[in-house]
């Protein structure tokens, strides 16, 4: 398996954070959130990391030079680095910059957020179809995006707007080999008729009106932090210096 991790978003929200650096080296807990997404893949042993880096880029190259040299856990690790020059359009853009790279099945994470290192048990077993991973855990906001789940356990449909669901996206995606063309025709698709502006949860969208919709793969109880704006950062170093 490999592991894609979008990094490339301004983070604009994060406000004066990122005035001068991009959202994937905000510092959480003494560590910049890029190394906290990749300390979290290496506990899967993926045969590759691909880090799509956009704003900021020169700073995301040599912080993952340095990080990397100095860190027993990512030592080790083939990561590459990818450039999406269009990161002010929708990450589905970079998760294309991507492409080329993967030859095999892949989990998509996002930078901006942080998994529980119990996570990996959860989502490290083989999955026979797209996976979408949620929980139960939250109380889901308008910003939230939304899942509602069909009796067999895939997704039914996804989307922040929606008023009926029973569970929130956490923003993973495992994508296995074999599905691999079904998932890149969608990702086209959605491209050609919605522009660039649009998110990899169109995605998953899309594939839940199709006859094979995503599985869900449930990792409540374990708990992770999203930090897309300052008062999110200042709640997850809390929780990580206090736990």
């Amino acid at each position: 398996m490999q592991v894609v991790l979008l990094a490339a978003g301004l983070g604009s929200r994060l406000g004066t954070l990122t005035k001068e650096i991009p959202k994937a080296l905000v510092r959480v807990a003494g560590k910049p959130l890029m190394f906290h997404a990749l300390e979290f893949a290496a506990r899967l042993r993926p045969t590759q990391i691909t880090v799509v880096g956009g704003y900021g880029f020169s700073l995301v190259a040599q912080a993952l030079d340095q990080g990397q040299a100095g860190s027993p856990a990512l030592a080790d690790l083939a990561i590459q680095l990818v450039e999406n020059p269009s990161f002010r359009d929708g990450n589905l853009i970079s998760l294309m910059a991507a492409r080329p790279r993967l030859g095999e099945g892949f989990l998509l994470l996002n930078v901006d957020h942080i998994y529980r290192s119990s996570i990996a048990e959860v989502v490290a077993p083989e999955v026979a179809d797209v996976t979408a991973f949620i929980d139960t855990d939250r109380s889901l906001g308008a910003d939230d995006m939304k899942v509602e789940r069909r009796a067999d356990d895939r997704v039914r449909r996804i989307s922040k707007t929606l008023t009926k669901f029973d569970s929130g996206y956490v923003g993973m995606t495992r994508v296995p080999t074999s599905a691999l063309p079904r998932y890149w025709r969608t990702a086209e698709a959605a491209l050609a008729e919605e522009g660039r502006a649009i998110h990899v949860e169109r995605v998953l969208g899309r594939l839940a009106e199709s006859d094979a919709p995503p599985l869900c793969r449930d990792i409540s109880g374990h708990g992770w932090l999203e930090v897309d704006t300052a008062d999110e950062r200042a709640a997850a170093e809390q929780a990580l210096l206090t736990t």
